[in-house]
């Protein structure tokens, strides 16, 4: 099993898109404002451009939709042009799941050897007779991976932001919100390189700006569970535990990024008398607003 990857987004100083819609939403940290591709069967490129020379060994499609099993995808780039040499080649689009359950969202995930780059460019290709594809997050950047794995007691968990509110009758009501993954981990034998790392990496991202967190980024059977894309939650400080070893407990919430409505549309419900709604004008009367 590799170690846990951990990767800030590198700032993006231009992105051009060849073509569809929303290309300005794969700068912005939502997922759920999206890219919309315009047909499929060709080819369609992603150009970046960091403005200045950077190291990257990760990048990140995330939050895809429509995503067909047969699409494929390249990553090329360098320090002169966006073809100079390729970096990753084409190959599957959708990270491993596990057999018994295709998600609707999907994502695309490359890790490897470091590459000094300053354009990229990801060419994508959705099959003939496939929906057009959209894409919700985009991180390249240099991701950390300490010299030792996580430490066991590490663990996913589950967030709902609906409610269930006990009725006198002893039914519930309730109102469905988004759920969400969460993530906690605890880092040990840290290096005083290591720390300075993971602290610089603290202090660019603290609680509100997002990245991107795998728990094991090779592309084996439920890799899309290991993703995590979200904010760093309850930062604590780090603990000495001798001359040359630190330990460190952290912690994430992904963000709500499933193909759900946030909030479903709820019925209100009508005033009755005798089992026959009431009626003022011709409208039917109802509880709340």
């Amino acid at each position: 099993m590799a170690n846990i990857l951990i990767t800030p987004p590198t700032p993006i100083a231009a992105l051009v898109v060849s073509r569809g819609s929303g290309a300005a939403n794969l700068l912005t940290t939502d997922p759920r404002e999206v890219w919309l591709d315009s047909t499929v069967g060709t080819p369609v490129t992603i150009d970046i451009d960091f403005g200045i020379d950077r190291i990257i060994d990760t990048l990140f499609l995330g939050c895809l939709f429509a995503a067909d099993q047969a699409a494929t995808w390249t990553i090329s780039g360098g320090l002169a042009a966006y073809a100079e040499r390729v970096i990753k080649p084409a190959g599957k689009l959708r990270v491993a799941e596990r057999d018994w359950r295709r998600r609707v969202m999907s994502h695309a995930l490359w890790f490897g050897a470091e590459q000094l780059v300053r354009y990229l460019r990801i060419s994508i290709t959705q099959p003939v007779g496939a929906s057009p594809l959209a894409i919700g997050a985009l991180v390249a950047g240099e991701g950390f991976q300490p010299r030792y794995n996580k430490e066991w007691g590490s663990g996913r968990g589950v967030r709902d932001t609906g409610t269930v509110t006990r009725l006198s009758s002893g039914g519930v009501a309730i109102v469905e919100g988004a759920r969400f993954a969460t993530y906690s981990w605890t880092l040990g034998d840290l290096t005083d390189d290591e720390v300075d790392k993971l602290y610089e990496l603290h202090l660019d991202r603290g609680e509100s700006r997002p990245l991107l967190v795998v728990e094991d980024p090779a592309d084996t059977a439920g890799l899309r569970n290991r993703i995590r894309y979200g904010a760093l939650t309850g930062l604590r400080a780090y603990e000495r535990r001798n001359a040359v070893q630190t330990s460190w407990q952290m912690s994430m919430e992904d963000w709500a990024i499933e193909p759900d409505p946030l909030f479903k549309s709820q019925s209100v419900p009508a005033l009755t008398l005798g089992g026959m709604p009431l009626t003022l004008g011709g409208q039917i009367l109802t509880l709340g607003d």
